[in-house]
């Protein structure tokens, strides 16, 4: 805009200063000399207006480039450079560098404020490809640069750990829809902040995306990370770091590994069909996984020597092994409102893993719905919904755990067994199996009887409640000559002669309402959910491969100079 009324005022000077020349010369001249003199007066004024106009179009036509900063590179020839180290090195802080389809072989090393980009936009068509295999692809040193529309491979030198992509120490950067393929690293940030990767494209390398030593508050959001041996991999006080929206399948060793780092939210992510594990927590603590799917894998979930975690709102199913594991001395985590179906275990803590809380979660289908063992003391595990599992509950080896307020219905073989475990604390549950509970220890069944309403509907808490689907259980059949919902008579648990629960619950129908509800409905949602799912990948498959990489005005720029060669 400064150009523009520079122009139009220096243009007004210039038509006045004309005209009061034309006006102010000898005015004791008339007739042809006065018509002369104007007619002088007014091409010279018109001559000058166009020297101006021109003069000031190459000033702003100087202004802009010096502005826009635009470099084309092009390997044939037809651009300004032909390499993109060429461009980078000639480039000034903010300029951008327009890279034309084919393939370049080097290794750039990137140490000012930049954006390169694709002038193809997909990644397929722009290559870049280690010149040296023991160096990085692209190597950045800068804050603000900006990466996007490239495919790039070749470095694979394990013993230099070499990346597509290397970030050391830098702030604010973009990667966006890039192809990371070959390579040792995909993606490698070592003590780098606050840096986002989207929409990139990493397989077939030893780590798809690695955030090590302080990388934090950086947002990887809208990547696929399919076939390398580890896809994300974030080590040693990479903290607050957002993983949204990815897509991570068919890693090896495992999908998403979070190893000594804290207060990671991982949400909304797909994980799948990785043959070990789809997300692991490793001595970490304070992160939150929560509204992914997480399917296919062998364990869905891993979290060991880790504690105060959030799990909350995931959908956990197929998995080979497990749903989720905890072990391995994983303390005080929280697992709340997920969904497990059709896992062998859907919910499996072993290995002193103890003062956990397991609540309000959906258990169906698996072979043991929630199976405690190897001395997994001291959890909270409430108001769950287990269902049409082999076994409902399985524990063995295991003390002084809390279940309480469960619905544990339609299980096969048992609702509930106890092997080698003892003082348990088990009530206020619905039982409602063929066969609903067992122990060979001595575990307690009721607590003191006080008022508050029961997962019966009664007026008082006690026991739990002991039915059956032929609709003769315990509990239905029980008498209750006071009415305050306590049967009159203990329900004596199978296979041990002393346990009882003195204060088991009257049956109510209304309990089975709630059951459908708990159950049918997370069904449909989640068919829901998937339906919504494949719909949009569906969508972001009929895009561009890897979605626009630049702006509109980068094309501009980029049709504007591409018959301008720079003078080097």
């Amino acid at each position: 805009m400064l150009r523009y009324f520079l122009m139009s005022t220096i243009l007004k000077k210039l038509l006045l200063y004309q005209f009061k020349i034309a006006l102010n010369g000898n005015r004791a001249s008339a007739g042809f000399s006065f018509i002369k003199v104007m007619g002088i007066g007014i091409l010279e004024t018109f001559r000058k207006i166009i020297l101006a106009t021109i003069t000031l179009a190459v000033m702003a036509l100087a202004c802009g480039t010096a502005s826009a900063g635009t470099l084309t590179v092009d390997a044939n020839g037809e651009a300004d450079f032909t390499t993109i180290q060429e461009a980078v090195d000639f480039a000034k802080e903010g300029d951008t560098i327009l890279v034309m389809p084919g393939k370049y072989v080097e290794n750039v090393h990137i140490g000012k404020p930049l954006s390169i980009i694709s002038e193809a936009g997909a990644p397929e068509g722009t290559v870049v490809e280690a010149a040296d295999r023991r160096d990085h692809v692209f190597h950045i040193s800068a804050d603000n640069v900006n990466i996007s529309g490239f495919t790039l491979q070749g470095a694979k030198n394990e013993d230099d750990l070499i990346a597509g992509i290397y970030m050391d120490n830098v702030e604010k950067n973009t990667i966006r829809g890039n192809i990371l393929s070959g390579n040792y690293y995909g993606i490698y940030l070592k003590k780098s902040r606050q840096n986002s990767l989207s929409e990139n494209l990493a397989s077939n390398n030893k780590y798809g995306l690695i955030l090590c030593v302080s990388s934090g508050e950086n947002v990887l959001s809208r990547n696929r990370i399919s076939d390398n041996s580890y896809g994300v991999y974030l080590e040693t006080a990479c903290n607050n770091n957002v993983l949204t929206g990815n897509t991570v399948c068919s890693n090896r060793e495992a999908g998403v590994l979070v190893v000594s780092s804290s207060c990671t939210d991982l949400n909304s992510n797909n994980i799948s069909s990785n043959p070990k594990v789809g997300i692991e927590l490793d001595s970490s603590r304070g992160n939150n996984i929560s509204n992914n799917s997480v399917s296919g894998n062998e364990k869905g979930i891993l979290i060991s020597l880790s504690g105060d975690n959030r799990i909350t709102g995931n959908s956990v199913n197929s998995n080979s092994v497990c749903g989720l594991q905890l072990g391995g001395s994983a303390e005080r985590n929280t697992i709340e409102d997920n969904s497990f179906y059709e896992n062998k275990d859907g919910i499996f803590i072993a290995y002193f893993a103890r003062y956990n809380t397991v609540t309000s979660n959906i258990v169906l289908n698996n072979d043991r719905g929630i199976y405690l063992t190897g001395h997994s003391d001291y959890n909270e595990v409430l108001e769950n919904t287990v269902s049409s599992n082999s076994f409902g509950f399985y524990v063995e080896y295991c003390k002084e755990n809390v279940l309480k307020g469960n619905m544990v219905t339609s299980n096969t073989d048992r609702g509930i067994l106890l092997t080698e475990s003892f003082d348990n604390v088990i009530y206020n549950n619905y039982f409602n199996n063929t066969k609903n509970a067992a122990e060979d220890k001595s575990n307690i069944w009721n607590t003191t009887k006080t008022a508050g309403t029961n997962i019966a509907g009664g007026s008082y808490l006690g026991g739990n409640c002991w039915a059956s689907p032929e609709r003769n259980g315990f509990s239905q059949a029980c008498e209750d000559v006071d009415g305050d919902g306590i049967c009159d008579f203990p329900y004596m648990v199978e296979d041990t002669d002393s346990d009882a629960d003195e204060l088991a619950l009257v049956y109510s129908p209304n309990i089975d309402s709630l059951i459908q509800e708990k159950v049918i409905i997370p069904e449909v949602a989640e068919n829901e959910s998937e339906a919504k799912g494949a719909s949009e990948e569906k969508e972001e498959a009929e895009k561009a491969p890897l979605g626009p990489a630049y702006p509109l005005g980068v094309l501009l720029i980029a049709f504007f100079f591409s018959d301008r060669k720079r003078n080097r």
